[in-house]
């Protein structure tokens, strides 16, 4: 589908992000289309045919809370940081936009996780997740102890300072730092992650994403909160439970090339690479 209106969505802390913004809108102008441009803290933006985001992970997951119920499409740029979200590099930017208004790209849908805090059997606040859900331990630095399920199958009991539940596309962000495996984005799996568990023997699991994980915190949970993709869900008392299942709802995904996910794996992860000398030819 053509775009004759595109939101833009920046990080508004990047420095020089004015002058790309700009140049942006007037690229997008000159094609015949209308911009609407919001800063990625925005909490809500107009309609829009598609969204154009000018930032690393974090400002892509942002634009993708904004638009997620009218399932408008996102091309992210890459401004040179680590981020897996990006489609386009800045300079290849102009004509991006020029098939994005003609409508020649594809799309990849990828599934988002509903995370819920569950209090006293009702559930008291919930958040849409692209990434991950996390349970982090409170200010006090005391490990928190939870019983895991998968639907009604007790996994284990943990001690440990938090615990992630992430979505395929999250599997590079905070679970690969926590050393938890990286999943093609095609995978209908979760990743269940102990932070720093407290027994050497706990490993991540995966999980298909037909099954809902549930937290149950016992013990120490004051101060413990719980996060979609970085947003506060709800701070836990003792006895909460946190529910992580498959939502009915995506994230839309502006594709513009061939390129494949093991090809960004390798770009970004620089899987490959050989290290070198001061140009002497030879393997450090």
């Amino acid at each position: 589908m053509s775009a004759k209106v595109i939101g833009v969505v920046y990080n508004a802390t990047k420095p020089e992000i004015g002058a790309l913004v700009g140049q942006v809108q007037r690229t997008i102008e000159q094609l015949g289309c209308e911009a609407v441009v919001v800063p990625g803290a925005a909490q809500d933006m107009d309609p829009v045919d598609a969204v154009v985001v000018l930032g690393g992970d974090g400002t892509f997951l942002r634009a993708a809370r904004l638009v997620t119920a009218r399932r408008t499409p996102l091309l992210g740029v890459d401004l040179g940081t680590l981020g897996f979200l990006a489609e386009v590099s800045y300079p290849d930017l102009a004509p991006g936009l020029e098939r994005l208004v003609a409508g020649n790209y594809t799309i990849e849908e990828r599934p988002l996780m509903e995370v819920a805090l569950v209090r006293d059997g009702q559930v008291v606040a919930s958040e849409l997740a692209l990434n991950e859900g996390v349970v982090l331990k409170g200010a006090s630095g005391r490990m928190l102890e939870a019983e895991v399920f998968a639907d009604a199958s007790h996994v284990a009991t943990y001690g440990a300072d938090g615990f992630i539940v992430s979505t395929p596309t999250g599997s590079t962000a905070y679970a690969m730092a926590a050393h938890g495996p990286i999943m093609a984005p095609d995978v209908p799996a979760f990743i269940f992650v102990p932070i720093c568990p407290h027994t050497l023997t706990a490993r991540p699991l995966v999980l298909s994403d037909e099954r809902t994980v549930r937290i149950v915190v016992k013990e120490r949970a004051e101060g413990a909160i719980l996060t979609a993709d970085g947003r506060t869900v709800g701070h836990l008392q003792p006895g909460d439970a946190m529910t992580f299942r498959r939502s009915e709802h995506v994230t839309r995904m502006v594709r513009l090339s061939t390129r494949d996910f093991f090809t960004t794996l390798r770009r970004k992860l620089q899987w490959g690479d050989r290290l070198r000398s001061d140009g002497a030819g030879g393997t450090c």
